[in-house]
């Protein structure tokens, strides 16, 4: 068994560096970009499993480009019955003007390439059916909280506890739209162990 993760920035791990002067920086050194790998929440996942885990996750993704490697991977049979697939969706407007096909058709795709597998949804920072014509309730059980998105669980994190859970020191980031940009901000190593720990704890008795 393993743990196999397709997403966005929030799943290559971006913020998991303290210097801010890789901010904007999706492809930085390699390094760097191990770091992110290594320390995002397919790790802390995986370390709970108790399996291992590979990490397909790509800053600046949009949810085309997901299913795109999603297809290749599974049609190359990368995949095993008995592995997990986590896909954690984009911001699901990022490429409109590019894409082929909107959430709603890439999330069925999805779930045809994925039929057979042991697999779970999840938002990263925005619902992905807000403004679609979509029944969450009627939505598989194994699509976690399609009404939210993990960086919910963030915030909530941050307000109890009161300790930073995003990149660079920032704090309250929900709050600060000033010249906010769609996708500008990401967990810190402590948000994507918060993370973690969530997607664990919503799978664990799905599996």
């Amino acid at each position: 068994m393993r743990l196999i993760t397709f997403g966005d920035s929030w799943t290559a791990g971006h913020g998991i560096e303290t210097d801010v002067k890789y901010k904007e920086e999706p492809f930085p050194h390699m390094f760097i970009q191990k770091l992110r790998d290594m320390n995002s929440w397919p790790r802390w996942v995986s370390d709970k499993l108790k399996c291992e885990y590979v990490n397909l996750g790509v800053c600046g993704y949009g949810n085309e480009y997901i299913l795109k490697d999603l297809k290749e991977t599974v049609e190359n049979g990368f995949i095993n019955k008995d592995d997990i697939v986590i896909v954690m969706l984009s911001y699901p407007y990022r490429y409109k003007s590019k894409d082929t096909h909107n959430v709603v058709e890439i999330y069925l795709l999805i779930e045809e390439l994925l039929e057979g597998y042991k697999h779970f949804y999840f938002n990263s920072f925005y619902p992905s059916f807000r403004e679609e014509d979509v029944d969450t309730k009627k939505l598989p059980e194994y699509f976690i909280n399609p009404d939210g998105c993990v960086s919910d669980v963030l915030r909530k994190y941050e307000i109890k506890n009161d300790i930073g859970v995003w990149e660079y020191g920032s704090r309250s980031v929900w709050n600060d739209e000033k010249n906010f940009y769609e996708g500008d901000y990401h967990p810190n190593l402590k948000g994507y162990k918060v993370i973690g720990d969530y997607i664990y704890k919503q799978i664990i008795n799905k599996l």
